[in-house]
């Protein structure tokens, strides 16, 4: 069937509008759609390919996103970044929360303003938050503008210029092309990383069941991202949106529908019976105006401001064109103090980052099963699951922000930036899984009530040697005595030195082919950091249970337990030395730090026999505790059973909180042997740190994700006479 052609004459407005009202053309194209963009393709054949002005069509009817090719073949891509959306939120655990973020028009145009300059700070484009040294893009120069939608929201549009330069720029281009990226996620910056927000950034308001944060003109927007999921669902890549100036448009092309009828059925009438008076031409005109209404009008106003400012914008680029040399030479006089970080990653606030934060926070009260499921979430985010997962080797690291505190081990300062390399042409990965898992790891061990947790930790994650080294005291300065007169005896301590070396213990990760099949479509992350989060159990169990065997030859897989060193007369070492009671490492007699229970039950006698051994070597009494099985805590517990006298109108019974014995904690553990206590002087028996806790991947040679988590560590004491083991009590 011929379609319907312009008539001379004619405007654009009125010929879509008579083009979509046509009967033939409705059955022919139903698609409302499809016939607009039909109408436009015979609009521009009439007129010489020559596209509509920009003041008449801004939008794009085509269902989906808008690709631009220009000249050279570049691809650019449209939509909108931002709208004046509430979004779907998210959870807040540091404040017990739910939160939800809408931005407000004014900062809209405030962004647009930072776009059409050309802000460094504000246009450039990533995908999914991996900021990288080579963007994926750019938002182009005088291409942002703010469009009102149907719903009375505010959209701030903007072209992307896509790099085809980037390595990945193919895969990129089909991702889009296949609509797999077909929204978009924006970075801002409100201040609230640094501790408080900006001035003018943020207004908190508390509304029915959640907290409303409006982002305003100070929040700074630090770039976009091309994305998959996006928190807003409205920041499509041109999503079908009528702004304010089509509806308008829309409405009058409604009304002229049936005056055009008249024109479509009988085009050859058109021809006047004789040439029209010259005389007569202005009044013609006069009644072209007279058909204009109030709304196209008011539009016409409109766009001949949007001209105007147009002009004078363009004064402005010329003029600008003309001062530049002058203000470049002025520009280059002033003294720069400080330097702008090439990936200002800590500024940028996209919710998976946020909540990952919040994991370094001492004071979150964020389960651990939440922190693996957030760190999970943050990798996917940053493209971590994607294809195979990789790690960087441990001894190929620099432990740079591990530490120890005390008896926990801590992560200080860890970032996404951790193994980022200083060169700002060459920039490896910004972060990595062991980077993101690691913190989490170590979390999750020092949330067990275990004895490992108990004893001391040493950081040598920065040391080169393989062994810890120590030094011990064997023998007391002698010149220590009271004197009469001036005469000043000199002396010193004597002391030994030892070494031990670190021990490796590792556990594997493995997530099958079809186990990764089946999450397909969901987070592949949930599977995977669960994976980790049981393993990690798994290696704390087995590193706990080492903590009490009888193992301390230096040539053995484990580290040396309190039975080897307790058991004097069967280990005969300690250190590759030879044990005596010169060196320290023998107690006087072997039943000084070995008691034998008997086989009877747990008695007052043998644990103050075990504390005096402690204190005689010189052990504070509050670095002491005892360490037991639950029966033998039920042994200990039984003794004082009988002298316990609850009050008549009372109907508590037993022990409340931690159990001590003559004022030292007694912790419980399973991993103890059924029938032993140990007395562990805190201050002496330590854990030396040579490789933290690590996440490594291995590479793939099966259907399936193979890694292991490993930590290289050494267990010393430093007074091995003050540790003693009350063996073979009674267990029933």
């Amino acid at each position: 069937m011929p379609l319907i052609s312009p008539l001379k004459g004619e405007t654009q407005s009125k010929f879509i509008s008579r083009f979509m009202s046509n009967e033939s053309m409705k059955k022919e194209y139903p698609d409302q759609k499809q016939r607009v963009a039909i109408a436009h393709s015979q609009w521009r054949k009439k007129h010489g390919g020559k596209k509509p002005d920009k003041k008449e069509s801004i939008f794009c009817y085509i269902q989906g996103y808008e690709n631009k090719e220009s000249k050279d073949g570049e691809l650019i891509k449209g939509g909108y970044i931002a709208t004046t959306h509430l979004d779907s939120g998210w959870f807040d655990e540091g404040r017990n929360l739910y939160v939800r973020d809408r931005v407000a028009k004014e900062t809209l145009f405030k962004w647009k303003d930072d776009l059409n300059a050309g802000n460094p700070r504000a246009n450039k484009v990533s995908v999914h938050h991996n900021r990288e040294s080579h963007v994926t893009g750019k938002g182009m120069e005088d291409t942002a503008r703010v469009d009102e939608f149907p719903d009375g929201e505010y959209g701030l549009y903007v072209d992307t210029f896509i790099d085809k330069t980037k390595e990945n720029f193919e895969k990129t281009a089909y991702r889009i092309d296949n609509k797999l990226l077909d929204s978009y996620s924006i970075e801002y910056d409100t201040g609230i990383t640094k501790g408080e927000y900006y001035d003018g950034a943020v207004i908190e308001t508390q509304e029915d069941g959640y907290l409303m944060r409006t982002l305003m003109p100070g929040t700074l927007l630090q770039g976009y991202t091309l994305a998959s999921q996006p928190m807003n669902e409205n920041c499509v890549m041109l999503k079908e949106v009528l702004n304010f100036k089509e509806l308008k448009e829309n409405k009058n092309m409604e009304k002229e529908n049936k005056e055009e009828e008249a024109v479509v059925e009988k085009p050859a009438e058109e021809t006047p019976a004789e040439p029209a008076p010259a005389a007569e031409e202005p009044k013609e005109e006069e009644k072209e105006v007279s058909k204009i209404s109030k709304d196209d009008m008011s539009l016409l106003k409109e766009i001949k401001t949007q001209r105007e400012l147009k002009e004078k914008e363009i004064e402005f680029k010329e003029l600008y064109k003309k001062l530049k040399p002058e203000l470049k030479e002025e520009l280059n006089k002033v003294e720069v103090k400080e330097k702008v970080k090439t990936n200002p990653e800590k500024n940028m606030e996209s919710k998976e980052l946020i909540e990952y934060k919040e994991i370094f926070n001492p004071e979150s009260k964020i389960s651990v099963d939440r922190q693996f499921k957030i760190a999970a979430d943050f990798a996917e985010s940053k493209g971590m699951m994607k294809g195979e997962l990789k790690t960087t080797l441990a001894l190929q690291r620099e432990f740079k922000n591990f530490a120890t505190n005390g008896t926990y081990l801590e992560f200080k300062g860890l970032g996404v930036t951790t193994n980022q390399n200083t060169d700002t042409d060459y920039l490896l990965s910004a972060a990595e899984l062991n980077d993101v898992f690691d913190p989490v790891i170590y979390n999750a061990i020092n949330q067990k009530t275990i004895t490992w947790n108990l004893l001391a930790k040493d950081d040598f994650s920065t040391k080169g040697n393989n062994q810890v080294q120590f030094v011990l005291k064997t023998a007391q300065n002698t010149s220590a005595t009271a004197y009469t007169g001036n005469a000043v005896a000199t002396g010193n301590v004597t002391r030994l030195k030892f070494m031990t070396k670190f021990k490796k213990y590792q556990v594997g990760v493995e997530v099958d082919g079809d186990m990764i099949a089946a999450a397909r479509g969901g987070p592949i992350g949930d599977v995977f950091a669960q994976e980790v989060r049981d393993s990690t159990d798994d290696l704390m169990e087995v590193i706990n249970k080492d903590l009490f065997i009888s193992v301390g030859a230096e040539t053995a897989a484990g580290v040396i337990g309190f039975q080897y060193i307790a058991n004097q007369a069967t280990n005969t070492t300690l250190y590759n030395l030879t044990r005596t009671a010169a060196n320290k490492l023998n107690a006087d007699a072997a039943a000084d730090i070995y008691i034998n229970g008997s086989s009877a039950n747990l008695s007052i006698t043998n644990l103050r026999a075990a504390k005096r051994q402690a204190v005689k070597e010189g052990a504070s009494m509050n670095n002491l505790v005892f360490i037991g099985d639950s029966i033998q805590g039920d042994k200990l517990r039984s003794v004082y059973d009988a002298a316990q006298r609850p009050i008549p109108t009372s109907s508590r019974f037993g022990f409340e909180g931690m159990m001590t014995f003559d004022g030292i904690p007694f912790f419980e553990d399973k991993d103890c042997g059924d029938a032993d206590v140990y007395l562990i002087d805190l201050e002496t028996h330590r854990v030396a740190i040579w490789v933290p806790p690590t996440l490594e991947m291995l590479g793939k040679d099966a259907d399936s994700q193979k890694g292991f988590i490993k930590t290289y560590f050494a267990t010393y004491n430093r007074a091995p006479r003050r540790l003693v083991w009350i063996y073979s009590n009674k267990t029933t």
